[in-house]
Protein backbone atom coordinates (compact mmCIF):
# COMPACT_ATOMS: atom_id res chain seq x y z
CA UNK A 1 0.00 0.00 0.00
CA UNK A 2 1.64 3.53 -1.16
CA UNK A 3 0.79 6.23 0.74
CA UNK A 4 -1.46 8.23 -0.84
CA UNK A 5 -2.36 11.82 -1.29
CA UNK A 6 -5.66 12.35 -3.15
CA UNK A 7 -5.21 16.07 -3.60
CA UNK A 8 -1.87 16.51 -3.67
CA UNK A 9 -0.61 19.84 -2.30
CA UNK A 10 1.11 22.41 -4.37
CA UNK A 11 3.91 21.22 -6.87
CA UNK A 12 6.98 22.82 -6.75
CA UNK A 13 8.06 25.76 -8.55
CA UNK A 14 10.83 24.58 -11.21
CA UNK A 15 14.06 24.95 -9.47
CA UNK A 16 12.59 25.14 -6.13
CA UNK A 17 14.28 21.78 -4.01
CA UNK A 18 11.31 20.07 -2.85
CA UNK A 19 12.93 19.98 0.71
CA UNK A 20 12.65 23.83 1.00
CA UNK A 21 8.88 24.30 -0.01
CA UNK A 22 7.06 25.70 2.68
CA UNK A 23 3.48 23.99 1.95
CA UNK A 24 0.29 26.34 3.15
CA UNK A 25 -2.15 25.67 5.55
CA UNK A 26 -4.63 26.28 2.41
CA UNK A 27 -2.90 22.80 1.47
CA UNK A 28 -4.15 20.82 3.96
CA UNK A 29 -7.16 22.81 4.52
CA UNK A 30 -7.80 21.87 0.50
CA UNK A 31 -7.09 18.25 0.55
CA UNK A 32 -10.80 17.43 1.26
CA UNK A 33 -9.52 14.08 3.36
CA UNK A 34 -7.07 15.73 5.81
CA UNK A 35 -9.38 18.88 6.36
CA UNK A 36 -12.48 16.18 7.63
CA UNK A 37 -9.50 14.65 8.86
CA UNK A 38 -8.49 18.06 11.20
CA UNK A 39 -12.14 18.72 12.04
CA UNK A 40 -13.45 15.30 12.92
CA UNK A 41 -10.10 14.95 15.35
CA UNK A 42 -11.09 18.79 16.95
CA UNK A 43 -14.74 17.29 17.82
CA UNK A 44 -12.83 13.76 19.24
CA UNK A 45 -10.22 15.83 21.18
CA UNK A 46 -13.17 18.20 22.56
CA UNK A 47 -15.35 15.55 23.77
CA UNK A 48 -12.61 14.07 25.38
CA UNK A 49 -11.13 17.60 27.66
CA UNK A 50 -15.56 17.96 28.42
CA UNK A 51 -15.85 13.81 29.16
CA UNK A 52 -12.84 14.49 32.45
CA UNK A 53 -14.50 17.35 33.35
CA UNK A 54 -18.48 16.05 33.41
CA UNK A 55 -17.46 12.68 35.21
CA UNK A 56 -14.97 14.22 37.21
CA UNK A 57 -17.79 16.75 38.24
CA UNK A 58 -20.51 13.91 38.33
CA UNK A 59 -18.52 11.69 40.59
CA UNK A 60 -18.10 14.15 42.77
CA UNK A 61 -21.65 15.60 43.13
CA UNK A 62 -22.49 11.64 43.84
CA UNK A 63 -19.83 10.82 46.38
CA UNK A 64 -18.70 14.27 47.90
CA UNK A 65 -14.98 12.69 48.08
CA UNK A 66 -12.14 14.73 46.73
CA UNK A 67 -10.02 11.74 46.57
CA UNK A 68 -12.40 9.54 44.01
CA UNK A 69 -13.30 12.67 41.91
CA UNK A 70 -9.17 13.04 41.57
CA UNK A 71 -9.22 9.15 40.52
CA UNK A 72 -11.36 9.85 38.04
CA UNK A 73 -9.22 11.93 36.37
CA UNK A 74 -6.25 10.60 36.58
CA UNK A 75 -7.46 7.14 35.60
CA UNK A 76 -7.64 8.33 31.83
CA UNK A 77 -3.72 8.22 31.76
CA UNK A 78 -3.81 4.68 33.22
CA UNK A 79 -3.41 2.66 29.97
CA UNK A 80 -0.76 4.72 29.06
CA UNK A 81 1.01 2.06 31.65
CA UNK A 82 1.16 -1.10 29.37
CA UNK A 83 -2.20 -1.62 27.62
CA UNK A 84 -1.93 1.19 25.09
CA UNK A 85 1.78 -0.80 23.68
CA UNK A 86 -0.47 -3.82 23.25
CA UNK A 87 -3.10 -1.90 21.80
CA UNK A 88 -0.58 -0.24 19.53
CA UNK A 89 -0.05 -3.83 18.05
CA UNK A 90 -3.63 -4.85 17.58
CA UNK A 91 -4.38 -1.75 15.67
CA UNK A 92 -1.54 -2.57 13.08
CA UNK A 93 -4.03 -5.52 12.00
CA UNK A 94 -6.90 -3.53 10.57
CA UNK A 95 -7.45 0.05 8.66
CA UNK A 96 -5.94 2.87 10.30
CA UNK A 97 -9.20 4.46 9.19
CA UNK A 98 -11.38 1.85 10.37
CA UNK A 99 -9.85 1.65 14.18
CA UNK A 100 -10.71 5.69 14.50
CA UNK A 101 -14.21 4.73 13.62
CA UNK A 102 -14.41 2.07 15.89
CA UNK A 103 -13.00 4.11 18.48
CA UNK A 104 -14.96 7.20 18.68
CA UNK A 105 -18.60 5.07 18.34
CA UNK A 106 -17.28 2.75 20.89
CA UNK A 107 -16.86 5.69 23.15
CA UNK A 108 -20.00 7.41 22.08
CA UNK A 109 -21.64 4.27 23.16
CA UNK A 110 -19.48 3.88 26.85
CA UNK A 111 -19.96 7.52 27.56
CA UNK A 112 -23.60 6.75 26.95
CA UNK A 113 -24.14 4.26 29.70
CA UNK A 114 -23.03 6.96 32.12
CA UNK A 115 -26.10 8.93 31.01
CA UNK A 116 -28.12 5.91 33.31
CA UNK A 117 -29.29 7.83 36.73
CA UNK A 118 -27.77 6.30 39.71
CA UNK A 119 -24.94 4.56 38.62
CA UNK A 120 -23.24 2.96 41.67
CA UNK A 121 -19.45 4.54 41.68
CA UNK A 122 -17.82 1.69 40.52
CA UNK A 123 -19.24 0.59 38.29
CA UNK A 124 -19.17 4.43 36.51
CA UNK A 125 -15.19 4.28 37.20
CA UNK A 126 -14.82 0.78 35.38
CA UNK A 127 -16.71 2.83 32.49
CA UNK A 128 -14.72 5.83 32.89
CA UNK A 129 -11.24 3.85 32.53
CA UNK A 130 -12.69 2.04 29.37
CA UNK A 131 -12.90 4.84 27.83
CA UNK A 132 -9.75 6.11 28.63
CA UNK A 133 -8.89 2.42 27.41
CA UNK A 134 -10.03 3.74 23.92
CA UNK A 135 -7.86 6.59 23.77
CA UNK A 136 -4.38 4.90 23.12
CA UNK A 137 -5.74 3.27 20.45
CA UNK A 138 -7.39 6.06 18.78
CA UNK A 139 -3.84 8.57 18.88
CA UNK A 140 -1.83 5.54 17.51
CA UNK A 141 -4.23 4.95 14.50
CA UNK A 142 -4.91 9.00 13.72
CA UNK A 143 -1.59 9.95 13.80
CA UNK A 144 -0.98 6.97 11.36
CA UNK A 145 -4.22 7.94 9.08
CA UNK A 146 -2.69 11.46 8.77
CA UNK A 147 0.67 9.81 7.55
CA UNK A 148 -1.37 7.91 4.79
CA UNK A 149 -3.08 10.78 4.10
CA UNK A 150 -0.16 13.35 3.74
CA UNK A 151 3.94 13.25 2.73
CA UNK A 152 6.46 15.51 2.54
CA UNK A 153 6.24 18.82 4.45
CA UNK A 154 2.38 18.89 3.62
CA UNK A 155 2.76 16.33 6.90
CA UNK A 156 4.50 18.48 9.20
CA UNK A 157 2.32 21.25 8.49
CA UNK A 158 -0.85 18.75 9.14
CA UNK A 159 0.81 17.93 12.25
CA UNK A 160 1.00 21.52 13.69
CA UNK A 161 -2.25 22.03 13.13
CA UNK A 162 -3.67 18.96 14.60
CA UNK A 163 -1.29 20.00 17.96
CA UNK A 164 -2.78 23.31 17.58
CA UNK A 165 -6.47 22.12 17.52
CA UNK A 166 -5.60 20.11 20.54
CA UNK A 167 -4.55 23.08 22.46
CA UNK A 168 -7.89 24.75 21.35
CA UNK A 169 -9.72 21.75 22.02
CA UNK A 170 -8.58 21.17 25.36
CA UNK A 171 -9.41 24.86 25.94
CA UNK A 172 -12.52 24.77 24.51
CA UNK A 173 -13.41 21.51 26.41
CA UNK A 174 -12.36 22.51 29.76
CA UNK A 175 -14.61 25.53 29.45
CA UNK A 176 -17.26 23.98 27.89
CA UNK A 177 -17.37 20.91 30.23
CA UNK A 178 -16.87 23.43 33.53
CA UNK A 179 -19.94 25.18 31.88
CA UNK A 180 -22.11 22.64 30.99
CA UNK A 181 -20.99 20.18 33.84
CA UNK A 182 -22.59 22.98 36.42
CA UNK A 183 -26.06 23.10 34.69
CA UNK A 184 -26.18 19.28 34.48
CA UNK A 185 -23.42 16.74 33.92
CA UNK A 186 -25.50 14.62 32.17
CA UNK A 187 -26.38 17.03 29.96
CA UNK A 188 -22.47 17.34 29.26
CA UNK A 189 -22.20 13.78 28.58
CA UNK A 190 -24.85 13.73 26.11
CA UNK A 191 -22.74 16.31 24.13
CA UNK A 192 -19.79 14.47 24.84
CA UNK A 193 -21.37 10.74 22.95
CA UNK A 194 -22.78 12.86 20.31
CA UNK A 195 -19.28 14.51 19.71
CA UNK A 196 -17.63 11.40 19.39
CA UNK A 197 -20.49 9.34 17.38
CA UNK A 198 -19.90 12.65 14.58
CA UNK A 199 -16.37 12.78 15.02
CA UNK A 200 -16.44 8.74 13.89
CA UNK A 201 -19.10 9.67 11.09
CA UNK A 202 -16.82 12.02 9.79
CA UNK A 203 -13.79 10.07 9.50
CA UNK A 204 -15.75 7.24 7.84
CA UNK A 205 -17.59 9.10 5.15
CA UNK A 206 -14.73 11.69 4.41
CA UNK A 207 -11.74 9.72 4.92
CA UNK A 208 -10.76 6.85 2.04
CA UNK A 209 -10.66 3.39 3.60
CA UNK A 210 -6.58 1.82 3.09
CA UNK A 211 -6.26 -1.88 3.93
CA UNK A 212 -3.50 -2.71 6.45
CA UNK A 213 -0.68 -4.19 4.84
CA UNK A 214 0.10 -6.97 7.50
CA UNK A 215 -1.47 -9.72 6.41
CA UNK A 216 -3.90 -11.66 8.76
CA UNK A 217 -1.82 -15.08 8.06
CA UNK A 218 1.65 -13.80 8.81
CA UNK A 219 0.21 -12.56 12.45
CA UNK A 220 1.79 -13.82 15.46
CA UNK A 221 0.90 -13.61 19.06
CA UNK A 222 -0.05 -9.62 20.02
CA UNK A 223 2.49 -10.07 23.25
CA UNK A 224 4.73 -10.82 20.37
CA UNK A 225 4.27 -8.17 17.54
CA UNK A 226 4.30 -5.39 21.06
CA UNK A 227 7.81 -6.40 21.54
CA UNK A 228 8.76 -6.03 18.43
CA UNK A 229 7.55 -2.82 18.28
CA UNK A 230 9.26 -1.40 21.22
CA UNK A 231 12.32 -3.55 20.02
CA UNK A 232 12.36 -1.22 16.56
CA UNK A 233 11.75 1.96 18.65
CA UNK A 234 14.80 0.61 20.99
CA UNK A 235 17.10 -0.45 18.27
CA UNK A 236 16.28 2.30 15.07
CA UNK A 237 18.76 5.46 16.59
CA UNK A 238 16.15 7.64 14.22
CA UNK A 239 13.29 6.80 16.05
CA UNK A 240 14.56 6.47 19.35
CA UNK A 241 16.77 9.74 19.63
CA UNK A 242 13.42 11.24 18.31
CA UNK A 243 11.50 10.06 20.72
CA UNK A 244 13.81 10.85 24.05
CA UNK A 245 13.54 14.22 22.22
CA UNK A 246 9.81 14.36 22.56
CA UNK A 247 9.57 13.17 26.21
CA UNK A 248 12.57 14.89 27.21
CA UNK A 249 11.18 18.19 26.07
CA UNK A 250 7.47 17.48 27.23
CA UNK A 251 8.83 16.20 31.06
CA UNK A 252 9.93 20.34 30.88
CA UNK A 253 7.23 22.04 28.68
CA UNK A 254 4.36 20.51 30.84
CA UNK A 255 5.83 21.56 34.19
CA UNK A 256 4.02 25.10 34.58
CA UNK A 257 0.90 23.99 33.57
CA UNK A 258 1.24 21.07 35.91
CA UNK A 259 1.68 22.77 38.93
CA UNK A 260 0.37 26.35 38.03
CA UNK A 261 -2.29 25.84 41.10
CA UNK A 262 0.82 25.61 43.10
CA UNK A 263 2.61 29.01 41.66
CA UNK A 264 -0.64 30.43 42.33
CA UNK A 265 -0.60 29.61 46.38
CA UNK A 266 3.04 30.71 45.92
CA UNK A 267 2.19 34.32 44.55
CA UNK A 268 -0.91 34.16 46.84
CA UNK A 269 -3.14 34.63 43.61
CA UNK A 270 -6.36 31.90 43.27
CA UNK A 271 -8.14 30.41 40.35
CA UNK A 272 -7.07 33.37 38.04
CA UNK A 273 -3.75 33.49 38.30
CA UNK A 274 -3.64 29.95 37.82
CA UNK A 275 -5.77 30.24 35.06
CA UNK A 276 -3.66 32.60 33.65
CA UNK A 277 -0.63 30.72 33.55
CA UNK A 278 -2.57 27.49 32.28
CA UNK A 279 -3.85 30.08 29.18
CA UNK A 280 -0.96 31.46 28.53
CA UNK A 281 0.86 28.72 28.08
CA UNK A 282 -1.04 26.72 25.93
CA UNK A 283 -2.10 29.91 23.66
CA UNK A 284 1.96 31.01 22.68
CA UNK A 285 2.26 26.93 22.50
CA UNK A 286 -0.40 27.15 19.35
CA UNK A 287 1.14 30.51 17.86
CA UNK A 288 4.30 28.86 18.23
CA UNK A 289 3.46 25.68 16.48
CA UNK A 290 2.02 27.50 13.67
CA UNK A 291 4.60 30.26 13.06
CA UNK A 292 7.53 28.07 13.15
CA UNK A 293 6.12 25.18 10.77
CA UNK A 294 4.41 28.32 8.31
CA UNK A 295 7.03 30.38 8.06
CA UNK A 296 10.26 28.72 8.72
CA UNK A 297 12.35 26.73 5.94
CA UNK A 298 12.22 22.85 6.31
CA UNK A 299 15.78 22.44 6.28
CA UNK A 300 16.12 25.28 8.47
CA UNK A 301 13.54 23.79 11.28
CA UNK A 302 15.72 20.52 11.17
CA UNK A 303 19.04 22.29 11.92
CA UNK A 304 17.24 24.31 14.58
CA UNK A 305 15.38 21.67 16.67
CA UNK A 306 18.91 20.61 18.36
CA UNK A 307 19.69 24.12 19.98
CA UNK A 308 15.99 24.95 20.40
CA UNK A 309 15.69 21.52 22.21
CA UNK A 310 17.48 23.67 25.02
CA UNK A 311 14.76 26.73 24.97
CA UNK A 312 12.54 24.86 27.89
CA UNK A 313 15.58 24.58 30.36
CA UNK A 314 16.57 27.80 30.13
CA UNK A 315 13.38 29.15 30.62
CA UNK A 316 12.72 27.21 33.40
CA UNK A 317 16.40 27.86 34.94
CA UNK A 318 14.80 31.30 34.93
CA UNK A 319 12.41 30.41 38.01
CA UNK A 320 15.74 30.29 40.06
CA UNK A 321 15.14 34.00 40.95
CA UNK A 322 11.58 34.10 42.25
CA UNK A 323 9.66 36.17 39.36
CA UNK A 324 6.67 37.86 40.27
CA UNK A 325 3.80 36.63 38.63
CA UNK A 326 4.74 39.18 35.40
CA UNK A 327 7.52 36.94 35.27
CA UNK A 328 5.93 33.83 35.83
CA UNK A 329 4.24 34.77 32.73
CA UNK A 330 6.61 35.41 30.79
CA UNK A 331 8.17 31.59 31.81
CA UNK A 332 4.72 30.24 30.99
CA UNK A 333 5.06 32.21 27.44
CA UNK A 334 8.64 31.13 26.84
CA UNK A 335 7.82 27.24 27.70
CA UNK A 336 5.04 27.12 25.14
CA UNK A 337 7.16 28.53 22.38
CA UNK A 338 9.49 25.89 23.27
CA UNK A 339 7.12 23.29 22.41
CA UNK A 340 7.44 24.94 18.21
CA UNK A 341 9.75 21.92 17.54
CA UNK A 342 7.06 19.40 18.39
CA UNK A 343 6.17 19.40 14.92
CA UNK A 344 8.90 18.88 12.97
CA UNK A 345 10.22 15.88 15.68
CA UNK A 346 6.45 14.49 15.43
CA UNK A 347 7.08 14.64 11.40
CA UNK A 348 10.47 12.80 11.73
CA UNK A 349 8.84 10.39 13.62
CA UNK A 350 5.62 9.69 11.49
CA UNK A 351 8.42 9.58 8.39
CA UNK A 352 10.38 7.22 9.39
CA UNK A 353 7.77 4.44 10.17
CA UNK A 354 7.34 1.65 8.34
CA UNK A 355 3.73 1.56 7.39
CA UNK A 356 2.58 -1.75 9.18
CA UNK A 357 4.37 -0.52 12.02
CA UNK A 358 2.74 2.78 13.20
CA UNK A 359 0.68 1.40 15.75
CA UNK A 360 2.67 -0.23 17.69
CA UNK A 361 5.70 2.65 17.42
CA UNK A 362 3.21 5.17 18.13
CA UNK A 363 1.70 3.69 20.93
CA UNK A 364 4.97 3.03 22.54
CA UNK A 365 6.13 6.74 22.12
CA UNK A 366 3.07 8.32 23.02
CA UNK A 367 3.29 6.12 26.71
CA UNK A 368 6.28 7.36 27.42
CA UNK A 369 5.44 10.85 26.47
CA UNK A 370 2.23 10.63 28.93
CA UNK A 371 4.81 8.76 31.60
CA UNK A 372 7.37 11.69 31.12
CA UNK A 373 5.05 14.29 31.97
CA UNK A 374 3.19 12.73 34.88
CA UNK A 375 6.56 11.87 36.65
CA UNK A 376 7.70 15.69 35.86
CA UNK A 377 4.88 17.02 37.57
CA UNK A 378 4.61 14.34 40.11
CA UNK A 379 8.41 14.44 41.05
CA UNK A 380 8.07 18.61 41.17
CA UNK A 381 5.18 18.49 43.26
CA UNK A 382 6.71 16.05 45.72
CA UNK A 383 9.73 18.10 46.23
CA UNK A 384 7.75 21.17 46.72
CA UNK A 385 5.69 19.54 49.52
CA UNK A 386 8.57 18.81 51.52
CA UNK A 387 8.85 22.76 51.87
CA UNK A 388 10.95 23.78 48.74
CA UNK A 389 9.83 27.01 47.57
CA UNK A 390 8.30 26.13 44.32
CA UNK A 391 10.31 28.27 42.18
CA UNK A 392 13.68 26.90 43.19
CA UNK A 393 12.10 23.65 42.61
CA UNK A 394 10.84 24.34 38.95
CA UNK A 395 14.36 26.09 38.24
CA UNK A 396 16.26 23.26 39.58
CA UNK A 397 14.18 20.95 37.05
CA UNK A 398 15.14 23.35 34.10
CA UNK A 399 19.03 22.78 35.42
CA UNK A 400 18.47 19.41 35.21
CA UNK A 401 16.71 19.39 31.83
CA UNK A 402 19.75 21.16 30.38
CA UNK A 403 21.84 17.71 31.23
CA UNK A 404 18.91 16.12 30.05
CA UNK A 405 18.91 17.39 26.65
CA UNK A 406 22.50 17.31 26.38
CA UNK A 407 22.21 13.84 26.53
CA UNK A 408 19.47 13.51 24.10
CA UNK A 409 20.99 15.46 21.37
CA UNK A 410 24.46 14.58 21.55
CA UNK A 411 24.57 11.95 19.17
CA UNK A 412 21.63 13.52 17.34
CA UNK A 413 21.35 11.86 13.67
CA UNK A 414 22.68 13.42 10.54
CA UNK A 415 20.65 14.50 7.56
CA UNK A 416 21.88 11.48 5.80
CA UNK A 417 20.90 9.17 8.40
CA UNK A 418 17.35 10.75 8.64
CA UNK A 419 17.17 11.05 4.92
CA UNK A 420 17.93 7.17 4.90
CA UNK A 421 15.06 5.62 7.69
CA UNK A 422 12.69 7.81 5.66
CA UNK A 423 13.68 6.07 2.77
CA UNK A 424 13.68 2.59 4.48
CA UNK A 425 9.91 3.17 6.11
CA UNK A 426 8.89 4.74 2.62
CA UNK A 427 6.73 2.20 1.16
CA UNK A 428 7.89 0.26 -2.00
CA UNK A 429 6.66 1.42 -5.19
CA UNK A 430 4.33 -0.14 -7.54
Amino acid sequence: MSHQNPEPARTPAPGEPEDERRPTFGDVFGNREAAAFLAAYCLSSAGAMLNRVAVTFLVWSNTGSAALAAASFAISFAPYLGLAQVLGAIVDRYAYRNVMVVCDLLRAGLVALLLIPGMPVPVMMAVVFAVAAVQPAYSAARTATLAQILTGEALSVAIALNLSATGVSQIIGYLAGGLLAAISPYTALAINAALFAVSGLTVFLLVKYRPSVNKREERRHVLVETGEGLKMLRDNRVLRTVSLAIWGLYSLAAVPEGVAVLWAVHLDGGSITQGTIMAVDAAAAIVGLLVFTRFVQPALRDRLIRPLAFAAPVVLATALLDPPLTGVIAIAIGIGLSTAIMAPLNATLAHCIPDGWRGRIVAAANGGLQLSQGLAIAVVGAVAEFGVPLPYVVGAWGVLGLGLMALVTRRWPTAEEIKSAKAAAAPAKA
